[in-house]
Parts: C-alpha cells; structure tokens; sequence
C-alpha cells in the first residue's frame, strides 16, 4: 500500500484545481477572502466561494459592485484574494468587433492593461495583512506580436511590494481559433496563476 503523499503539481487542468492547491498549500485548506472581479463565479462550482465577492458589474444580488482600484476595504484587513482580469487588449484600438471582446472584456490598449494591473497589485497591498496571498490569472497574448503578460505581472508585483511565492500552468481545453489567418505564432493554450505573498515595501 502507497503511503505517499500526493505530490501537488505546478501545471493543472482546471481553474479550480488550482485554487484548491493553492489553499491547500498557503492557506490551510481554507477558502479564500476576496474575488474582486467574480463575474458569475465559475470558479466556485465544486470550491467554496469567497467571504467577499466584488465586481464593477454584478451579475447577482449576492455580489457587491466595486471597482478592483477602490476596494471598499479597510487597510490590512483580509488575507487572501483570487483575481482574474481581462487578458485582452486591442490593436490600434480595434477592438468591437474582435473576436476575443465578444467572448471577454477587452482592453483598448496595453496602457490600459497595464494600469488596471499596476493599480489593482497597489490596491491589493493595501488591504491584504502580513503575508497575505494574491492568486493572479494572467496570460501571454498574441495580437501582431507576443506579449509575455506573465513576466510583466512577475515585475510589476515586485514593485508592488510582493514577493513571487510559487506559479501554476492551467491548460485550456479550448481555444477560440480564426482558421482564415495565416498563423506566425504558436497558439496559447495555457495561462498562469503567479501566487504572490505580501511584503513590506
């Protein structure tokens, strides 16, 4: 008989598998005290959802509306956070009619991703305790050239005032695909969660 603990892998195959490494990991078993952008909190089908739940369009009486850049939280007052932001961002702007922005909200620009980012990392510091945990959906994107988002995030966290505690690969199980371009990128098919731990500045 195999005793053997189960090893926890870096690369998962479901959103939440991931969240459930993670809390099982970081936060003893425990849920977690804020998704800030829950959508329709797919993630919390089989997980138990978060204490709070935040977003600038709710989708249910349940959830509040608050904006990830002011957070209607005291300083230093929970410890954990699940965020998935939009990935997306347009090229010259284009982006009503991308296929991509039917699917997601997209960005007008990088700038603008990269401000929405940046200040939701600073906001985040601001109300997480002593070591608190960020889970961080991001992904690499492709629009005429690559972006490598999850290098940035690793970066702009840093500054922030994080530390880059440990990262997972989710693998999707699907991709929307335009078959009529000639493709000169290789098709993402995965994304990342950077956990990051608080840190004095």
């Amino acid at each position: 008989m195999n005793n053997s603990p189960k090893v926890i892998s870096s690369v998962c195959n479901s959103d939440e598998e991931v969240l459930r490494n993670v809390s099982h990991l970081f936060l003893n078993d425990k849920p977690f005290d804020l998704d800030p952008t829950y959508s329709k909190g797919n993630f919390y089908s089989n997980f138990p959802e978060p204490i709070y739940k935040f977003d600038l369009h709710p989708q249910s009486e349940e959830v509040v509306q608050a904006n990830v850049l002011h957070l209607p939280l005291p300083n230093i007052s929970i410890h954990s956070i699940v965020f998935d932001p939009p990935f997306c961002f347009g090229s010259h702007g284009k982006t009503k009619n991308n296929i991509m922005a039917k699917r997601f909200t997209m960005f007008d620009s990088f700038d603008e991703l990269k401000q929405m980012y940046i200040g939701a990392l600073q906001e985040f510091h601001r109300v997480l305790d002593k070591n608190g945990i960020v889970v961080f959906k991001c992904q690499d994107y492709t629009d005429s050239k690559t972006t490598l988002t999850h290098c940035l995030v690793h970066n702009w966290a840093i500054d922030c005032g994080f530390y880059v505690k440990d990262l997972f690969i989710l693998i999707a199980k699907h991709r929307i695909f335009n078959g009529t371009l000639v493709q000169r990128h290789s098709r993402k098919f995965h994304s990342y969660y950077l956990v990051l731990e608080k840190r004095k500045k």
